[in-house]
């Protein structure tokens, strides 16, 4: 339920631009770490899906995000979840709110788009290699039959991944920034947690990296976040899963 009766405080704490960085940094470590450990070992161990060594990596990467958010407002002195999740800017949608959320989200769509037309001329007029837009860490061939019922699998990781993401990076770190460039350090910060995907995906994101931190710095309403990000992500994940797109 969102707390739609409880305001975000007036002042909330201040965060430093080091302290923002160490905070992005430190869970970009952690991401590389599942990658070179908890992954490994599940694929020494268990026969599955490839899919679903990145489906439980991921619920380990993005589960602490959404902790570490809900942990640092309660630390802060907010008592119970309405309470908190105002701290971390989490409120109903305004109109207001909603417009940038569409056109955000439009936005997203049609730059990123742009950005596959662009590489595609580059690779085609000057014979560059186009960039891979599939992490190196994940093998994904399309699911079929009743391999189709683990997207039930993914469902608890892309919750994790939205809501966990959008309530640290927006709603706590950068809600807790200051300055017009708040938005801009937390642009540059959320890109270099994509490094381990590889450059192709951190191009391919760069619309959605620049546009889904400054929709938060117009509306301070993570929740925008969290409808840019999912509807950007979770329909283009499940056609690929399905074999709908390539």
């Amino acid at each position: 339920m969102l707390p739609s009766d409880v305001a975000p405080p007036n002042r909330v704490p201040r965060l430093s631009p080091a302290a923002a960085a160490a905070i992005f940094l430190f869970f970009t470590a952690w991401f590389y770490l599942l990658l070179f450990t908890l992954r490994p070992l599940l694929q020494a161990n268990y026969d599955w899906h490839p899919a679903l060594y990145w489906f439980v990596t991921g619920g380990f990467l993005f589960a602490p995000l959404l902790m570490f958010a809900l942990g640092r407002a309660h630390a802060e002195g907010n008592r119970g979840m309405k309470e908190i999740l105002a701290a971390l800017h989490l409120k109903p949608f305004s109109g207001r709110d909603w417009r940038f959320s569409l056109i955000g989200l439009l936005a997203v769509l049609l730059l990123t788009g742009a950005v596959f037309a662009g590489t595609w001329l580059l690779c085609r007029h000057f014979a560059w290699a186009l960039p891979s837009t599939t992490p190196w860490f994940m093998e994904m061939r399309p699911l079929a039959g009743v391999e189709r019922l683990l997207l039930l699998a993914w469902l608890p990781m892309f919750f994790l991944n939205i809501v966990g993401e959008e309530l640290l990076w927006r709603g706590y770190v950068q809600g807790r920034l200051r300055g017009r460039g708040a938005w801009v350090l937390c642009s540059i910060l959320w890109l270099l947690f994509h490094l381990p995907f590889g450059p192709g995906v951190m191009l391919v994101g760069l619309p959605a990296i620049l546009i889904i931190p400054y929709a938060f710095h117009k509306t301070r309403n993570a929740l925008v976040g969290v409808f840019i990000h999912g509807l950007y992500n979770g329909p283009v994940f499940v056609a690929i899963a399905l074999g709908l797109v390539h």
